[in-house]
């Protein structure tokens, strides 16, 4: 239905009005469905990527500022890390801000980092540590020799696992 100004009643939409808007949703909530499926793969493959230029062999131990030791594997040409990052410190030993306020978090323009449902006991392990853009842009977030992976990174891991629909997946079994 539609209604003018005055709420009073002004048309109806036809049949084709309400099949064209109930297409929309669907097709919204399908793209939306993927668009979960993409983040929900880079977010369970979210890896710091080694620039490296000799081959190493995997599960080699990598420590962060804070002494948090971290192995490698290799996945196709590149090495990764096997987990998140956990730290709370940059790499030249800077501490990162910890921001445990969801308001406030939503309204950084500064570096911060959080755990998830602020529980570091439940979920450090997990998930790692949750960094807002700021944090990473510093560039000195991963340990030395080591570095947030760029688009084209994950593109390649990405292909390499059979295309975004499956790398999440495919990437967890690749490193567990």
């Amino acid at each position: 239905m539609v209604f003018n100004k005055n709420l009073q009643h002004v048309q109806t939409r036809s049949k084709f009005d309400k099949m064209h808007i109930h297409n929309k949703s669907i097709v919204i909530q399908s793209l939306m469905k993927n668009i979960f499926r993409i983040i929900q793969a880079m977010f369970f493959t979210f890896m710091v990527l080694l620039i490296h230029s000799c081959k190493k062999t995997p599960y080699n131990p990598i420590k962060d500022i804070d002494g948090i030791v971290y192995t490698d594997a290799i996945i196709g040409t590149q090495v990764w890390m096997r987990e998140n990052l956990k730290t709370t410190k940059y790499n030249d030993g800077t501490s990162i801000p910890l921001v445990a306020d969801k308001t406030a978090w939503a309204n950084l323009s500064t570096p911060g980092y959080c755990w998830y449902n602020n529980d570091a006991t439940t979920y450090k392990t997990i998930y790692g540590a949750l960094y807002n853009w700021y944090t990473v842009n510093t560039g000195k977030l991963c340990p030395t020799g080591w570095h947030v992976p760029i688009k084209d990174e994950w593109a390649i891991l990405a292909t390499y696992l059979g295309g975004e629909s499956v790398a999440g997946g495919k990437a967890l079994e690749t490193i567990l």
